[in-house]
């Protein structure tokens, strides 16, 4: 059986690729391991720019995709030396339930799906793509022409089309993130997304409010735990925003990588291109949607305008895709205006003592 294009992971970043590319004419196969709806481990935030991008190639976002309260205006970042600081998004975005969302996408995107469908492994030729998966309990071989990974940090696109570079990059910044939810009360505006600045551990901690539900998430690598992490930040929270917890707390588990941060990013080689954070995209404060949404899109325009050509299309889309990877390393490093989709204005605006220190802090996490 053979496909022009099969996507790995039907995310938001390979249902755009997806979509795309079936607008164009191409016969796509979009592969995702989990059943449709599946549950992702997500802040379930949409930037404002995630959401302008989904509008504008998928039509508007079904209710049955929202969560409450809808709207998120942006951060506040709490600082465990003193500093607060409003980090507003500049237009409204939205918070959402993922796996409604990524299964709005996938029906939206053109493709054939096949969920349930585990890849196992692949073969890849200069402009030939031979996948070995699991479904239903049987293994079965699909071909196509080119490959779209979109399946994460962890995901086998990354550790398959450019192995040593994973080994030698991807690997070392590679995190871990506990989310925790259980009832509790704060006080907080819950249309604000909470950022804290710990000093321990990694430093960037989030944690949210909706209801009577308290979602905390901690970042951790190797071997390192998260239960001291996240005492940390209960009892900084506890001080600051009079956190107060109750019920019995639920955990996932979640992995993302940081080598963008140094300027290193996996896009992919020959017919194989990859996206979203299986390609090392996230922005500095852990938003991954609007990056995979923007790399999705131009990886199937960079296929799409190499159909035909004797050039593979990572040499397309690695050009294409320079002016964004640019941008966002140079957002890290500036720490000044907008950086990912926070205007970051009010932390640059403080001239005190307590205000340059954390603006050390908060650089040292971006380029860690």
């Amino acid at each position: 059986m053979h496909y022009d294009v099969l996507v790995i992971g039907a995310g938001p970043g390979g249902c755009m690729a997806a979509r795309e590319l079936a607008e164009r004419g191409f016969r796509v196969l979009l592969l995702e391991k989990g059943v449709l709806p599946r549950d992702k481990v997500c802040a379930g935030i949409l930037t404002p720019g995630a959401k302008r991008l989904i509008e504008e190639r998928f039509g508007g976002i079904p209710p049955e995709c929202l969560d409450e309260p809808p709207v998120v205006r942006g951060a506040v970042l709490l600082c465990e030396r003193g500093g607060d600081y409003m980090l507003p998004f500049g237009g409204e975005g939205l918070r959402i339930r993922r796996a409604a969302l990524d299964a709005h996408l996938a029906r939206r995107s053109g493709a054939e799906i096949w969920d349930g469908c585990e890849v196992l492994g692949f073969e890849l030729g200069r402009f030939h793509v031979r996948v070995h998966l699991e479904m239903e309990g049987e293994e079965r071989w699909v071909e196509a022409t080119y490959l779209v990974g979109a399946d994460g940090a962890e995901g086998l696109s990354s550790r398959l089309v450019r192995p040593e570079f994973h080994r030698l990059y991807a690997v070392p910044a590679t995190e871990r993130t506990m989310l925790v939810t259980t009832e509790g009360t704060a006080s907080w505006d819950p249309e604000w997304m909470g950022l804290a600045l710990l000093r321990r551990g990694l430093g960037l901690a989030r944690f949210f409010c909706r209801g009577e539900e308290v979602g905390m998430a901690i970042s951790f690598r190797g071997d390192r735990g998260w239960q001291g992490e996240l005492e940390a930040l209960e009892n900084f929270l506890s001080q600051r925003i009079s956190l107060r917890l109750s019920g019995s707390p639920a955990r996932a588990l979640a992995s993302s990588n940081r080598m963008g941060s140094k300027g290193r990013f996996n896009l992919g080689a020959g017919c194989a291109l990859l996206v979203g954070e299986a390609a090392g995209l996230l922005d500095a404060w852990g938003f991954g949607i609007r990056l995979a949404l923007e790399s999705g899109r131009v990886a199937a325009e960079s296929i799409a305008e190499s159909a035909g050509e004797n050039v593979t299309p990572h040499l397309r889309y690695r050009y294409r895709m320079r002016e964004i990877l640019e941008r966002e390393v140079s957002m890290l490093r500036r720490l000044s205006g907008v950086v990912g989709e926070l205007d970051v204005s009010e932390i640059v605006a403080s001239r005190s003592v307590r205000g340059k220190r954390d603006r050390r802090a908060l650089r040292r996490r971006f380029v860690s």
